[in-house]
C-alpha cells in the first residue's frame, strides 16, 4: 500500500461521492493528486485545453444527472479552465472546480504561478474555497457538494495547495462520514396547502400550460413529469436542461418553451394558468411579461429567492420539484375543459413544423432544413444531439425533438460557443453504445477542434455534422439586419474534413443535399471520431429573426 497523503484523502472523498472519472490536464501543482488518484483507480480524461475539459465536466454532469469534476493545476491551467466557469454557472451545472497552486507558506510572496484563484472564481460559482488544512480536506469536499447540489445546482471551486497535498495522513484521518451524513438526501416537499391550491387553479382552468426548467433536471424523473401531465391534462414544454425530461412525441408535450424557437409557444400570451418547475423568470420570458397579465402563475422552485421574482405569483412553491410534482399528481382533478385548447396548440405545431420543412427545397448551397430533415431517420430516442453555433445550429433546435433527459444538449444562456466537441465527448464517454451527432458551424468547430485528438486517444467516437457557410453567421444577420453591412464577420472556406481526417479520423465533405445522409451514415458506421464538412448557405434563423425583431420593434 502506497503512503497515505493528504491527495489520497482529497481522492477518497471525491470516491464517497460515487466520483470515477476526473477530467483534467496534468500539470506540476497537482501532480501529488494525479498520482494518488491513480493509486485509487480513478479514470483521468485528459484534453488538449483546460476550457474543453471544463465543458466535458458540465456535459458529463447534464448527461448523467450527478455533479462532475474538473482538476487542474493552478495559475494558468486555473486561467485556461476558468474560461468554461461563466458558461457552467449560468448553465446552473454542478461542476466541482479543483485547481492546485503553490504552498500554502508562501502565498502572497510572489509565489510559483500565483493568482487569486479563489476571488476569481466566486462571482461565476456557488462557492470558492482555498483549503488551508489537510486535517479539513473532508469538511471543504462535503461543503462543495453539498453547495452544488442545494437549491438550483451550480458549479463550486476549491483550490488546494500542493504542501496539503502532499503532507501525510493516517488512516484515522479518511473521511469520517458518508455523503448521506453530510448533506440532505431528502425531498422536502411544498406547503400542502398552496399544493392544494395550485392543483384547484390547474383543474379550473381553461388554458393552463406546465414549463420545466434547469432544476428539474436534477430533480424530477420523466415517469414523474409524464404522470403529473396526465392526471391534469395540461399541455407541456421544456426548456434548456430540461429538454428532454419528457419525450417531445408524447401527445401532451409541445417541444421547445421558447416561441423564438417554436411558435407553438407563441400560445403561452393565451393561457391562463402557468405551472413554472424551475423556470426563471428571465429575459427569455421578457421577466414575466410574454404572459397576460391576468395568467395566475404557479412558481415551484428549489430556491427561494426565484420565487415571484421580476413578477407577482398567485402561487409560490418551494421545495424539491420532485417532491412538489408528486404532491401535484396526486393532487390533480381531471380537467375536461382542455379539448379546445389543446386542439389550438396541435395545429400550431403542425403548421411550425410544416414551415420549418418547407425550407428544405433540395437546392445548392442546401438550407440547414436539408441536413436535418435528410438524417432525421438516423435519429432514436437514445441518441445524443449536440447544438453549438448560430443560424445553422438554431434550426436543428426548432426542428430535431428532445427524446430523453441529457440527450439534448445546447450551449447554455451564456451562448458560449465551442462546447459542442467536448459535450460530444462527454456524451460518449457516458453512454458508449449510443450515437452522439454534434451539430456544429464552421466558426465554433475551430475552438476546441485538436479535441479529436482526444476523441482517438479515449475512443470516443462522436459524428459531428458541420454546417460550413464560411462566416460567423448570426452576427453577420445581425449586422446586416441593424447597419447594412457585415464587418469582421467572414471567415475563409476551409476543408474541416481534411483537419480531422489529419488528425486520425474519419471525415467527409459534402456539397449537394442528397448526399447529407449516406455521408452522415458512413460516418457513424465507420466506429472513429467523425466529421462530415456539409456547405450550407447563410440566412437568419427563426431565433436571429425574433431577436432582431425585438431589437428593432418589428
Amino acid at each position: 500500500m502506497p503512503e497515505l497523503n493528504g491527495g489520497h484523502l482529497f481522492i477518497r472523498c471525491l470516491k464517497q461521492e460515487g466520483v470515477r472519472k476526473v477530467f483534467t490536464i496534468v500539470g506540476d501543482t497537482i501532480l501529488p493528486l494525479v498520482d494518488a488518484a491513480a493509486d485509487e483507480g480513478i479514470e483521468f480524461i485528459d484534453t488538449r485545453h483546460e476550457g474543453a475539459a471544463m465543458h466535458m465536466a458540465d456535459g458529463y454532469a447534464r448527461i448523467t444527472g450527478q455533479p462532475a469534476v474538473a482538476l487542474f493545476t493552478g495559475g494558468p491551467g486555473f486561467a485556461n479552465a476558468i474560461s468554461g466557469l461563466p458558461a457552467i454557472y449560468t448553465s446552473e451545472s454542478p461542476v466541482i472546480f479543483v485547481a492546485g497552486c503553490a504552498e500554502l507558506p508562501e502565498k502572497g510572496q510572489a509565489t510559483f504561478q500565483e493568482i487569486d484563484q479563489v476571488a476569481m472564481a466566486a462571482p461565476v460559482s456557488k462557492g470558492s474555497w482555498l483549503i488551508h488544512d489537510t486535517h479539513r480536506i473532508p469538511e471543504y469536499v462535503a461543503t462543495a457538494f453539498r453547495t452544488a447540489m442545494s437549491g438550483r445546482p451550480g458549479p463550486v471551486h476549491l483550490t488546494l495547495p500542493i504542501d496539503l497535498q502532499e503532507a501525510p495522513v493516517s488512516e484515522e484521518d479518511l473521511p469520517p462520514y458518508l455523503p448521506q451524513e453530510y448533506r440532505n438526501m431528502g425531498r422536502s416537499q411544498g406547503d400542502p396547502s398552496l399544493i392544494e391550491q395550485a392543483a384547484s387553479l390547474l383543474a379550473n382552468a381553461q388554458r393552463p400550460v406546465i414549463i420545466a426548467g434547469n432544476p428539474a433536471r436534477y430533480s424530477v424523473e420523466p415517469a414523474q413529469l409524464e404522470a403529473l401531465a396526465e392526471a391534469t391534462g395540461a399541455p407541456i414544454f421544456t426548456v434548456e436542461q430540461a429538454r428532454g425530461l419528457i419525450d417531445d412525441l408524447h401527445p401532451l408535450c409541445f417541444g421547445y418553451a421558447d416561441g423564438a424557437l417554436n411558435h407553438t409557444a407563441r400560445q403561452f400570451r393565451n393561457a391562463d394558468v402557468v405551472l413554472l418547475l424551475g423556470k426563471r423568470l428571465d429575459h427569455r420570458y421578457r421577466y414575466g411579461g410574454i404572459f397576460s397579465p391576468e395568467a395566475k402563475l404557479i412558481q415551484a422552485d428549489p430556491s427561494p429567492a426565484e420565487i415571484g421574482r421580476n413578477r407577482g405569483v398567485a402561487v409560490g412553491l418551494l421545495g424539491d420539484l420532485g417532491a412538489i410534482v408528486d404532491q401535484l399528481t396526486a393532487a390533480a382533478r381531471p380537467n375536461r375543459n382542455l379539448g379546445p385548447w389543446l386542439d389550438t396548440l396541435k395545429r400550431e405545431q403542425t403548421a411550425w413544423l410544416d414551415s420549418l420543412r418547407d425550407n428544405a427545397t433540395g437546392a445548392a448551397p442546401m438550407h440547414p432544413l436539408d441536413v436535418y430533415t435528410r438524417i432525421e431517420h438516423l435519429i432514436d430516442e437514445d441518441t445524443f444531439i449536440v447544438l453549438d453555433g448560430g443560424d445553422y445550429v438554431q434550426w436543428g433546435r426548432c426542428y430535431l425533438p428532445a427524446r430523453a433527459p441529457g440527450h439534448f444538449i445546447r450551449l447554455g444562456p451564456l451562448s458560449h460557443l465551442g462546447g459542442a466537441i467536448p459535450y460530444a465527448m462527454a456524451a460518449k464517454l457516458a453512454y458508449p453504445n449510443s450515437k452522439v451527432l454534434a451539430f456544429m458551424g464552421d466558426g465554433s468547430f475551430g475552438f476546441y477542434s485538436m479535441e479529436y485528438d482526444t476523441c482517438i486517444r479515449h475512443n470516443l467516437p462522436i459524428t459531428g455534422i458541420m454546417g460550413n457557410d464560411s462566416n460567423w453567421g448570426i452576427d453577420k444577420t445581425f449586422q446586416l439586419a441593424y447597419y447594412g453591412r457585415d464587418v469582421g464577420t467572414a471567415l475563409r472556406y476551409v476543408r474541416y474534413d481534411q483537419v480531422v481526417a489529419g488528425i486520425g479520423g474519419y471525415a467527409e465533405l459534402v456539397e449537394q443535399p442528397d448526399d447529407v445522409a449516406p455521408a452522415v451514415e458512413r460516418a457513424i458506421n465507420s466506429g472513429r471520431p467523425s466529421l462530415v464538412n456539409i456547405t450550407v448557405k447563410s440566412g437568419a434563423s427563426p431565433l436571429a429573426d425574433a431577436m432582431i425583431a425585438r431589437r428593432t420593434g418589428g
